[in-house]
């Protein structure tokens, strides 16, 4: 059965940084993780709402978890469908898993978490 709150296996990096969760303070990930998607690792999008997304791209986030089904719809990354990530340790939402359409896109998939969910230390 799927949970939210399942622990985390083998969490660890070499980044500079950690990345928390702003609810929880629960280990998101490492900037060692983070990765350039269209040529940045930050990204700036408005959503079909009109509200402003700011959020790192990141190759893996151990302490998220994406739920739901994936979809294309009003996707920011053509070739790419999303699904909601939500923080494994307290289920606050903290942004998107994203995971290419195509077997041949490069990367597979990676994370996209909004900049104010997350506390940098």
């Amino acid at each position: 059965m799927f949970s939210l709150f399942s622990p985390i296996k083998g969490i660890s990096g070499n980044g500079a940084k950690t990345y928390q969760c702003a609810s929880c303070r629960g280990l998101v990930t490492h900037s060692d993780q983070l990765l350039r998607v269209n040529a940045s690792d930050r990204h700036f999008f408005l959503n079909p709402a009109g509200v402003e997304c700011d959020f790192h791209t990141f190759s893996d986030c151990p302490g998220a978890v994406a739920h739901g089904g994936a979809t294309e719809a009003h996707t920011w990354f053509p070739q790419y469908r999303w699904r909601m990530a939500f923080c494994r340790h307290c289920g606050q939402h903290l942004g998107w898993h994203y995971e290419a359409v195509s077997t041949f896109e490069r990367p597979r998939e990676f994370w996209g978490i909004l900049f104010s969910h997350l506390v940098a230390r």
